[in-house]
Formats: structure tokens, sequence, C-alpha cells
């Protein structure tokens, strides 16, 4: 009897301990931690996005216990809102906060180095800068013309910081000799500025006339003493043989002989009530501003004369 009433309990123990409970299993709550890390996200995925509309990642450092993070109805970040929108930086402090706790600590979190999938075009992978590059050879001081470059797309580590992204409406010139695909720095290239160029050859002691020079865009090789203006220049003269397609410099040029000895000059008396103007013969040659005499033909009589111009004077 003994034996068969301690086999009868030990079939019940073991049906007891087999009994699979019933019914859905219960939620398991989400620790604050997690929480925290929600509300995080949400914040940068408004507040660090890019301006092509990428969502950046990023990772929030809340394993260090001295956060003590507490449970929490809800995170708020950056309760005084101290951070601008920015576009996705490397590194980012940020302050969080649960006022039901009376807690609030700040947040250091740093953008992840690959993206999240689908986040970029698939076009291209990696952000790219563009830059400008020649697509046929470009001689030093030649006018760069709109067909002789073209954009390319470059890795931000492969740009250079100076490249050029485009050139606007001026007239640039190469600074130096441009090889095919060479990315364009600043110093590449140099703006053309207006300079008194020499149009045919011009002999040593001539007087400088209009037909001899002309005005062009110059960017390499243009002198601090280069003639910017035509005005003067019609008083001045050669000091020396001047080659067509020289830039025209102060150097090169000196007063010029304004009156010759024997040459009729055109000499004008002016007073408060009048003007005359009669033509004398010059007794001295005259530069610009010098004194000369002059004979009137007519008379013998001498005058004297203050050079002008070309062929004419001043009396005294």
């Amino acid at each position: 009897m003994l034996a068969a009433l301690l086999l009868i309990l030990a079939s019940g123990a073991f049906a007891t301990t087999d009994r699979q409970p019933t019914g859905p299993k219960p939620e398991v709550a989400e620790t604050a931690e997690v929480q925290l890390a929600k509300a995080l996200g949400q914040w940068a995925n408004q507040h660090l996005a890019q301006p092509s509309g990428v969502i950046p990642t990023y990772t929030f450092a809340l394993k260090d216990k001295r956060l003590a993070i507490p449970a929490c109805n809800r995170f708020v970040i950056d309760p005084k809102q101290l951070i601008q929108e920015q576009h996705s930086p490397a590194s980012v402090a940020v302050d969080a906060a649960c006022p039901e706790a009376n807690w609030q600590r700040k947040i250091r979190g740093r953008l992840k180095k690959e993206p999240r999938a689908g986040s970029l075009p698939a076009k291209r992978k990696t952000p790219a800068i563009a830059v400008l590059q020649p697509v046929k050879p470009i001689t030093k001081g030649q006018l760069i013309e709109k067909g002789a470059v073209h954009t390319t797309w470059l890795p931000p580590h492969r740009a250079p910081q100076n490249g050029i992204t485009q050139l606007d409406n001026a007239n640039y010139y190469a600074a130096r000799n441009l090889r095919v695909g060479q990315t364009l720095v600043t110093s590449d290239v140099a703006v053309g500025q207006p300079v008194v160029v020499i149009v045919q050859a011009i002999p040593a002691r001539s007087q400088i006339t209009p037909n001899m020079v002309a005005m062009r865009q110059r960017a390499v090789g243009v002198p601090k003493d280069a003639y910017r203006t035509f005005e003067g220049l019609e008083m001045l003269a050669a000091n020396r043989l001047l080659h067509p397609g020289d830039i025209l410099r102060k150097r090169d040029l000196t007063k010029a002989k304004l009156v010759k000895r024997g040459q009729r000059v055109s000499v004008e008396s002016v007073g408060a009530y009048f003007r005359i103007a009669s033509e004398l013969v010059a007794l001295q040659d005259g530069f610009l501003g010098d004194q000369i005499e002059l004979r009137n033909p007519g008379s013998d009589r001498q005058v004297t004369a203050i050079v002008t111009g070309a062929g004419k004077a001043r009396s005294l």
C-alpha cells in the first residue's frame, strides 16, 4: 500500500512540473538607457540633418554609470535650445534632462563614419566637391575660354582647399602652363587688367602718336610702371627702340621735343579781355614747359613763350 501511495504522489509532481503557461507573453519594459538613446536619435535627425536631406547616424556615450540615468516618462533634449541647427558635425555635446526626476546631464555623441544604408543617393556614395580642370593645354598668359575647362567632382580628400569651383564673367588668364586634367587652384589663374601695348615699332627719340599704341588686356608679366591710360602720351617720346607686343612702361619714355628750331609754332597770347593766336618761328628746340625764343617773320620781333604741346606755345 505504501509503495502505491508513493507512486501516485510522484506522478502528480511530474505532471505539475511539465505543465506550460498559456496566454500572451508579458511585454518587457524598455530600460531608461534605451529610452534616452531614442530621444537623442530623434533630436539628431531633426537638428543635424544635411542640406541634401541625408540623415546622419550618431553614437551617444550612455554606458557611463556616473550618468545615473533615471526612469523617465519623457526625456527632453537640449531644453534651453543652446545648439543651433548644424550640418552633421563630427561630434556634438548636448544637454539631456528628465524634469520629473530633476536630472540633467551633458551627453556627447560622435558621427558614425559609415552612413546608414539608403541615406545617400545611389549615384554617389560619398560627398564630392566640384573643381575645374582643363580639357586642352593652356599656355601661360593665354585667355581661359569657357570651352577650355570643365567641371569635375572629386572626393574631399583629393580636392585642394584653394581649388577653383567656377569662373565668373571676368577675363581670366593662365598664370602658368596648364595641362589637361590638372585641378585648377587660385594661383593658376590671374585676372586681366587693361594696359597700353605697343602695336608698331617705335624708334628711339620718336614722339608717341595714337597709331603706335593700343589698349589691351594682360594678366601675366605686367610691370608696376606699366601705362594704363593714353593721357599725356603725346608729350612723350621713346628713349630706346620699342617692339610691338611689349607693354609700354614709364621707364621706356622721356620728354618729347615738342618744338624744333626753325619750326613754325602756333603761339597763343591770352589776356583778361583778349585772346590772340599767331604763327611764329622757333629759334631753339623746346620740351614741354620750356621757355623758348621765337621770331615774328613779318616784323622780325622776338618773343618768349612756354612750350605747351607739339608745335604749340603760350606767350609770357
